[in-house]
């Protein structure tokens, strides 16, 4: 190979160019493969061969990342001769794909070129379980929960989990069991062994019937043949959109008010009977006050209210039911009694359920 670079070398300056050093790579990208964390830093080589006519030096070799290290000679290379840039991949807890990128200067023709490493690193044990600790034999989740926080009514929110296949198969995962307001995909649907992959969702907030705190969540399988999927919870507060009311329609909103903003039962025992308490929502407005939505979060805590429009200057009853039963094993009941509402100023209410549990 080197003759045939050297007679066309040779060709070019009998057909009177000038004399200049001219640099040809053999090959500007590298793929490692997939290959496991464990086995530390990997290497490649990348050679440069001097076609032109006079001496050429490597001035510089800079990568895209503290990862990937370039080695280099800056002595001249002779017309004929080849010069080697090593470049070393350091993967510790980089899981997943990489592409890696170096940019390399020398003093002739071409005066910048770029070289790529890629690869796919099949991570350690040690380093899985702190990126991804949620586990189903080879199928891995980042987290376990999606919060989209506060949401309009007739708006979206996306979010996403990132997940990982730690086999050394393509694993093809399946979402089951979501949502009619939670559109899911997973990208990409076939997951080469040691990549990454992202259960991507979307939340439609007007297919979603619920108001204020929403809670749901849908299942991931490693295949669509797997017995067993890993639950993953979803958490979102719907609130209504005020954004497109005059100054008018805000002058003359509803106002919300509770008499009270925390109903404290004292002490109670796990053995007492249901407790029985009330608190009123008033009206303090000019418009009708209607509640999206009331609710507790807390089993042993039930809310009826029978009427869910209130006039301007009436009030309505809540009826609270605490079941002592029914209090998990803490030592402090601290309920919290979730009210949403059309009013702009106050969308969220919150009236506390409070006692110290014997």
């Amino acid at each position: 190979m080197r003759k045939s670079i050297l007679f066309a070398a040779m060709a070019l300056t009998a057909l009177g160019m000038s004399a200049e050093g001219k640099g040809v790579w053999l090959e500007t990208n590298h793929n490692f493969g997939a290959f496991d964390e464990d086995l530390g830093t990997v290497y490649c080589d990348f050679k440069l061969v001097n076609v032109g006519d006079e001496p050429l030096a490597i001035i510089s070799a800079r990568a895209n990342c503290g990862c990937t290290r370039p080695e280099y000679s800056v002595d001249p290379v002779a017309p004929g001769d080849t010069a080697v840039i090593r470049v070393g991949f350091d993967p510790k807890g980089r899981p997943g794909r990489f592409v890696k990128n170096i940019n390399v200067d020398i003093d002739s023709d071409p005066l910048r070129s770029n070289l790529t490493i890629q690869g796919t690193v099949i991570g350690a044990s040690n380093t899985l379980k702190t990126r991804f600790p949620y586990s189903l034999g080879s199928m891995k989740l980042r987290s376990l929960t999606i919060p989209y926080g506060n949401v309009d009514k007739g708006h979206t929110s996306g979010q996403y989990v990132e997940g990982y296949n730690a086999s050394s198969d393509t694993l093809r995962p399946v979402v089951k069991d979501t949502p009619d307001y939670i559109k899911v995909l997973i990208q990409p649907a076939a997951v080469p062994p040691g990549e990454q992959f992202i259960v991507s969702t979307v939340l439609h907030s007007d297919r979603c019937k619920d108001w204020g705190i929403v809670t749901d969540s849908f299942k991931v399988y490693p295949s669509a043949d797997a017995a067993e999927g890993m639950t993953v919870e979803t958490v979102s507060i719907l609130n209504e959109d005020f954004s497109k009311l005059t100054p008018d329609q805000r002058k003359n909103a509803p106002m919300i008010e509770t008499d009270v903003t925390a109903i404290d039962l004292k002490k109670l025992s796990r053995t007492d009977a249901p407790i029985h308490r009330t608190f009123t929502i008033e009206n303090l407005g000019k418009s009708p006050l209607i509640i999206r939505g009331i609710s507790c979060p807390d089993k042993a805590v039930e809310v009826k209210l029978k009427n869910d429009k209130i006039k301007p200057g009436k009030k309505e009853k809540v009826e609270v039911t605490v079941t002592p039963s029914l209090i998990g094993d803490t030592e402090l009941l601290n309920a919290r009694i979730n009210i949403v509402a059309n009013d702009p100023l106050h969308p969220s209410t919150m009236v506390r359920v409070v006692a110290e549990v014997k």
